[in-house]
């Protein structure tokens, strides 16, 4: 173990930690709950808890070990997530589509392809979302063993275990509401383990040597114009990260939408992404610098997925260490929760409900709801062993975006700007679009196709779903 003491000490915060985010599930718990305030709580949370759950939503596992990853991979080019990747999207989501959504009172992504197209590509984006919900799920189980494996040797099975009991408690108690809260809480508990690192990672950068960075400094610097061939290059930034993974993301991602949906009025949906906005330009600092300063100051660093716990048993002392961990257990607590309860949703209301058992009682489809709990954590553990196939885990997110958001995206805009489009043409497009995306990942991982990095072919992909879709 890094710290040198007993492993009970190494998890004082951790435990203590996993046991407040069950009481908030129990005192979020109520009695007489409609399967619609359990699953989805639309229209009912308050504009400041609306906006900090769309910001640990997106701020979780994926988003602090991924990017950091990242940033220790790529350099400053990271921050091309946040900039390019991130905020023209979700000036769009405010300002076009989520009046669409309100307007049409739409509660969930896969009603407004029903009301667009028709019940067979709802189905279809149902089914296709659940998928992805389990894999994003797994990334987040994996990633929080990997951040106990390098903070405390606690085993990968143990750390995943832990992790996923205490998350069943209290999504099983109190549902969405108790997700939304603990996001709360989690998003608190992030930044306070998370900032004394930026903080000592700020001021160790200004010591390192300029060979020990070279140009992993510059955002711009190096990046040809088109070249498939070199780690990034700027077409696929602005065309495959920027026009087409970041708009399909922000403005239509189901769990990001579930927490949009649940505000209160139009305007308040319509400030949540705004708001958070800024929320991600701050956070941005707290993920990139540490990632780079990992780089530079972390030895023998061979998987890019550890920099930042790597870090803390470096620049951290003994209690900052913990509550770093703690942090970063959060990260993935609030990842893992959210996609969970967005699988319990989306297969209850979406698939259950409205194609294999319509017409049952409220309670039967409470129970099915949290049948579906079980279900996505135990799948999710599977699924978190695909990761080990991977470099960082960006770059499996979005190979999973690029094969099925990206075509996704490209039937939502048709659907907005084009009414000759029919649900016989946006089926076509976004199976022809998926199977390109997955034909050249494929011929990628085989050896057929070269690109300069895997995030680089992922990007092009993306380029080449949305297109044929």
């Amino acid at each position: 173990m890094q710290s040198g003491r007993p492993l009970g000490a190494d998890l004082a915060f951790f435990a203590a930690y996993l046991v407040v985010t069950m009481l908030i599930g129990w005192f979020s718990k109520r009695r007489n709950v409609s399967v619609n305030e359990y699953l989805n709580a639309t229209h009912v949370m308050p504009l400041w808890a609306v906006i900090i759950a769309y910001i640990a939503t997106n701020c979780g596992a994926l988003e602090i070990v991924g990017l950091s990853a990242m940033a220790a991979q790529y350099g400053a080019q990271a921050l091309h997530f946040y900039w390019v990747g991130a905020i023209p999207a979700m000036i769009f989501l405010a300002l076009w589509m989520m009046p669409i959504y309100r307007r049409n009172n739409i509660t969930s992504v896969p009603g407004y392809l029903l009301l667009r197209y028709g019940p067979r590509m709802r189905l279809i984006n149902a089914c296709i979302t659940a998928i992805m919900l389990l894999l994003l799920a797994g990334i987040s189980q994996y990633a929080v063993a990997q951040v106990l494996a390098a903070t405390m040797s606690l085993p990968f099975e143990y750390g995943i275990a832990l992790c996923s009991i205490a998350l069943t408690i209290y999504v099983l108690l109190g549902g969405i509401r108790a997700t939304i809260y603990n996001e709360i809480f989690q998003l608190a508990v992030i930044v306070a383990g998370l900032l004394p690192l930026a903080i000592l990672s700020a001021h160790r950068f200004g010591t390192l040597p300029a060979w020990a960075l070279g140009n992993r400094v510059h955002l711009w610097r190096g990046l040809p114009l088109v070249a498939p061939h070199a780690p990034m290059d700027v077409l696929g930034v602005a065309v495959g990260l920027g026009l087409v993974l970041s708009f399909g993301y922000w403005c239509t991602d189901f769990v990001l939408m579930q927490r949009a949906f649940t505000a209160r009025t139009e305007l308040e949906a319509r400030q949540v992404p705004l708001w958070a906005g800024f929320g991600k330009h701050i956070f941005s600092m707290i993920v990139i610098v540490p990632g780079l300063v990992a780089y530079g100051l972390v030895p023998n660093l061979n998987r890019y997925d550890r920099a930042l716990p790597s870090l803390m048993t470096l620049l951290y002392g003994r209690w900052l260490t913990d509550l770093g961990i703690t942090a970063l257990a959060a990260s993935l607590m609030s990842g893992l929760a959210s996609n969970v309860s967005a699988f319990a949703a989306l297969w209850t209301e979406d698939i259950y409900h409205q194609v294999l058992r319509p017409g049952k009682s409220d309670r039967h489809y409470l129970t099915m709801g949290r049948v579906a709990v079980l279900f996505a954590v135990i799948v999710s553990l599977f699924a978190s062993y695909l990761n080990f196939l991977f470099a960082n885990l960006m770059e499996h997110v979005q190979l999973i975006f690029s094969v099925f958001a990206a075509p996704f995206w490209a039937v939502f805009l048709l659907g907005i700007f084009s009414r000759r489009t029919s649900e016989r043409g946006a089926m076509i497009g976004f199976f022809a679009g998926s199977i390109l995306s997955s034909l050249h990942s494929i011929a990628v991982m085989r050896g057929w196709l070269h690109y300069g990095s895997t995030m680089s072919a992922n990007f092009y992909a993306s380029i080449y779903a949305f297109t044929i879709a």
